[in-house]
């Protein structure tokens, strides 16, 4: 690692990093402050013996440290990441980390709504889709961006409240897909980055089908894999909408005593539930009903 800052607009937010993203959306100037920082380095003492005691990872409301096999991470002061390479993991294998999960804690730090979704503008509107791993979100992604529709947002959708609506940001003009994905669509895996911790995917650049301004959130479409017979969609009403974006949030799983959903998150909740359409489609994994969904979506635009 160098000693060179590299500069980024990502979520809204001006981020200095330590570590160079080629899929980030550069600033071409050093700007006078910044919102976020990524550090290489600075892990703090009290994490190593810890680690040496058995634990993988400390929570707190205002801080927290994890290692994988790739890194060792500590987020803090709703500001900063500081990283490094851990275990066998190299700089690289740790730095995939970065604009992920840590970026997900880092940013519900500032009171900012992550969903475990892509967001894409469609039709003059913002809409997400969201749903677990292996639900299909990058298959749907991809065949809307093939029907006009602008990615803004890949896996993790920053959602901010301002002046009583709720605005999503752009994240960065980059797209995951799994190998499977870009066999279909016959791209060339020599000329693409492979993304060796995330299921084995590899990022295809979405720097021509990028919406890079931010925009009302209109629409949230949860697509879930369940043992159905046949593919279900509804509009959801009522007291259902909010479960289903609380089911959405990127880093539920992480939550405990410490860092957890507060009251005013719950009002942020409430408040998107409240203001976007919200959907829920189940789906047969052995059925294909890719182009039956799609039509419901855009139908529902």
């Amino acid at each position: 690692m160098d000693n060179k800052k590299y500069y980024y607009k990502i979520y809204g937010l001006t981020l200095a990093s330590d570590y160079e993203f080629s899929q980030f959306v550069r600033l071409e100037e050093q700007p006078k402050e910044t919102d976020i920082e990524f550090v290489y380095g600075g892990i703090p003492d009290f994490v190593y013996p810890l680690i040496k005691e058995g634990y993988y990872k400390g929570i707190k409301k205002d801080q927290m440290w994890f290692y994988n096999s790739a890194g060792l991470f500590y987020i803090h002061d709703k500001k900063t990441v500081n990283f490094i390479e851990y275990n066998k993991g190299t700089v690289d294998d740790a730095a995939l980390f970065l604009p992920g999960l840590c970026l997900a804690v880092l940013l519900w730090y500032r009171k900012m709504l992550m969903i475990h979704g892509a967001c894409l503008r469609i039709k003059d509107k913002t809409i997400i889709v969201a749903g677990n791993s292996g639900a299909g979100k990058s298959t749907l992604t991809t065949e809307l961006i093939k029907r006009g529709a602008l990615l803004m947002a890949d896996d993790l959708t920053g959602i901010v409240m301002e002046n009583g609506e709720f605005i999503s940001y752009p994240a960065f003009p980059v797209q995951k897909l799994c190998e499977d994905q870009i066999q279909h669509n016959n791209l060339d895996t020599a000329n693409l980055r492979q993304v060796k911790y995330d299921l084995n995917k590899y990022e295809v650049s979405r720097e021509n089908e990028f919406y890079d301004k931010p925009a009302k959130v209109d629409a949230l479409f949860r697509v879930d894999v369940k043992d159905v017979e046949e593919l279900t969609k509804q509009e959801i009403t009522g007291a259902d909408k909010l479960k289903v974006v609380i089911d959405c949030i990127f880093i539920s799983w992480l939550f405990n005593e410490y860092f957890r959903i507060e009251p005013d998150d719950m009002v942020r909740c409430i408040g998107l539930s409240n203001q976007i359409a919200i959907h829920r489609i189940c789906r047969n994994k052995k059925q294909n009903t890719l182009n039956e969904i799609l039509d419901y979506i855009e139908s529902n635009v």
